[in-house]
């Protein structure tokens, strides 16, 4: 029993929870449009992520005061409810194909799948840091990755089956299945242990390893207990973050991982690609997600000897990312740019996996994948070494996933074609990315450790403050 309560072990099955749950509703996100309409399927898509900004004020009190396991299984059942009331909405439309009865449920059901994200998110942000002994946090983040990804591969190759080359749309079937995917994501988040409980090689039960090796053991005691706090300074303590400088600096790369994909997925995927093709291209991206994921993941890791390399690994991280979106977006502008002027308004062409025109936007979406990875790796990664607790590592997946859902709020406000012209969301997307990566550059690991105020570590550094 004991082999199951190690790091990787925990990991996997954290791994298994997303990887059922997501492997329904990646596939949902990506063919909105065409399961549910394009007006719908936006409104749906809107208000889950508004809902879900809104959630991440709540969903680090609720993290610390419930646990994460707790908190992990209500944040599944969240997503269950957009598929149930997806589910419904489909049954009655296969009776009566004009019928707008249901919209609202599936609206609703967008609300409580956001609500349910924002703790599910935090959770496990929370749990995969924690599970962390300081030298592993990017090689089991992006294990996690890896298998959260492999849920969007499954999910292309079912849409690639189920779109054939005539028009297809969302059946009951199809959300039977994804129902049942739900709720073995849901069963599984029994299998989780706390960290306490983890069984590190050579070492006792709950032991934690100096965080930076040649350095003092600063690592706080494993906290996966209840917080004493109560709700309001749970949420105090959430919000603090919005007046911290490090958090000031780090937002509009958060907010670039969430608005980056509405334009890259939906916009250009379902414009450039065929239904069935763009079951492949789900697999050419997210496949580039768990390259990109171990990559940068076994890169941050081998700077854990010191704050000095840890802050040459950042630079380095950071750099590739840069060149790599950068080579994405000059790509996705040849794509674009000649029909963005063009009087013809066929001009536009939805592509099929075995027309050779696939290779230019197949690459464009290989390089988005790689880079999304990088990021996301990078900053789970970042957070672990500037937040030492739990409880602060709870806060700060909190305001980053807060953030983050901003980002995809706004890009799915704009996915509809008459709201902002594709090319124009280009180059928004592409504006956030170079302003973001550059604030980034200022929050980088620090060259000393820092000694933690005793009131938690909650990023040192105040607007006003400087550093």
């Amino acid at each position: 029993m004991n082999n199951l309560k190690t790091p990787i072990a925990q990991t996997v099955v954290m791994g298994s929870v997303f990887f059922f749950t997501f492997t329904a509703y990646l596939t949902i996100q990506a063919f909105a449009s065409d399961m549910y309409g394009e007006t719908l399927g936006s409104n749906m898509a809107t208000s889950l992520y508004l809902s879900f900004t809104f959630a991440c004020f709540l969903s680090p009190s609720v993290t610390n005061k419930l646990g994460a396991k707790l908190t992990m299984f209500l944040g599944v059942l969240g997503y269950a409810c957009l598929v149930a009331a997806s589910l419904a909405y489909f049954v009655d439309t296969s009776n009566n194909p004009d019928s707008t009865s249901l919209q609202w449920l599936v609206i609703l059901g967008g609300v409580m799948c956001g609500i349910g994200a924002a703790l599910l998110w935090t959770a496990q942000g929370r749990l995969i840091m924690q599970y962390s002994d300081g030298s592993d946090n990017g090689y089991l983040f992006s294990v996690f990755w890896a298998l959260f990804n492999l849920s969007a591969l499954v999910g292309g190759l079912t849409t690639f089956f189920y779109f054939g080359d005539s028009d297809s749309t969302g059946n009951t079937t199809l959300y039977v299945i994804f129902l049942a995917f739900v709720l073995l994501g849901a069963a599984a988040t029994q299998l989780l242990v706390p960290p306490s409980q983890l069984v590190r090689p050579n070492s006792d039960p709950g032991s934690q390893l100096p965080l930076i090796s040649g350095e003092p053991n600063t690592a706080h005691p494993v906290q996966d207990e209840q917080s004493d706090s109560d709700w309001l300074t749970e949420m105090k303590e959430t919000l603090s973050l919005f007046g911290t400088r490090r958090m000031m600096f780090l937002s509009l790369i958060f907010f670039y991982t969430g608005y980056n994909q509405p334009y890259q997925l939906n916009t250009f995927g379902n414009r450039w690609f065929t239904e069935k093709t763009v079951g492949l291209e789900m697999i050419v991206f997210y496949m580039s997600e768990i390259v990109g994921g171990l990559y940068i993941g076994a890169m941050l890791d081998k700077s854990s000897g010191s704050k000095r390399l840890q802050r040459q690994a950042a630079k380095k991280c950071l750099l590739i990312f840069f060149l790599v979106t950068a080579l994405s977006f000059a790509l996705a502008s040849l794509q674009e740019i000649p029909c963005a002027f063009s009087a013809d308004d066929d001009c536009v062409t939805a592509i099929k996996y075995n027309d050779s025109k696939v290779l230019l936007p197949t690459a464009i979406y290989a390089l988005w994948g790689f880079s999304d990875s990088q990021i996301q790796t990078y900053a789970y990664w970042l957070m672990g070494s500037l937040y030492e607790n739990g409880a602060t590592q709870a806060r700060a997946v909190g305001f980053y996933k807060m953030i983050q859902s901003l980002g995809w709020t706004v890009g799915f406000a704009l996915v509809p074609g008459d709201r902002m012209e594709p090319l124009v969301q280009l180059f928004c997307t592409a504006g956030v990315f170079v302003v973001g990566i550059g604030l980034a550059w200022f929050e980088l690991p620090e060259e000393q450790a820092k000694v933690r105020r005793k009131s938690g570590d909650r990023g040192g550094r105040s607007v006003s403050g400087g550093r």
